[in-house]
């Protein structure tokens, strides 16, 4: 029985030496995942909300006059740009470019008539506002896998204003 063990000697070892870093490559990848994701909830949250903001900026005359809600188009790109470079500063340690940055280059649509929103491809039937950003996330743990530790997320969202 001995001589039949002696050649099974330190194949456990064996095996745990080559699994381990395989184990923990896997693992960087799962806590990268979840870094991604979480990151992409958060910016989907600020950019809904930077759109819900911007519905403020409505044509108070077009109002008091009994007009149909408009929104002042200028004014609206101006509110969801300065409320996405305020609130994304708070997710700036994973950001790869400045919060500014990102909401400077930010694809803003501002719609008054009904039909299909040029983001989304939602339909709308009220005043709308879309964002739409590229966000580039710094990934540490992408580089364990050979992958650059940048990603580049791209997030959509909409508000519409309605009576």
């Amino acid at each position: 029985m001995s001589a039949s063990r002696s050649g099974e000697r330190g194949q456990v070892a064996l095996y745990a030496v080559l699994l381990f870093p395989l184990l923990m490559l896997v693992l960087a990848l799962v806590l990268a995942v979840g870094t991604l994701e979480s990151m992409r909830t958060r910016l989907r949250a600020q950019i809904d909300m930077a759109a819900l903001t911007a519905t403020q900026a409505l044509d108070v005359a077009s109002l008091v006059e009994g007009g149909e809600p408009r929104l002042l188009p200028e004014a609206a790109a101006q509110l969801a740009r300065d409320y996405l470079a305020q609130n994304l500063a708070a997710s700036s340690t994973l950001l790869a470019a400045p919060p500014a940055e990102i909401a400077a280059g930010a694809v803003i649509s501002v719609t008054n008539e009904p039909g299909t929103d040029p983001i989304t491809g939602a339909t709308n039937n009220a005043p709308t506002v879309s964002i739409q950003i590229e966000a580039p996330i710094r990934v540490p743990l992408l580089g364990m896998a050979g992958i650059g530790p940048v990603v580049t997320l791209t997030i959509a969202g909409s508000a519409a204003a309605r009576t």
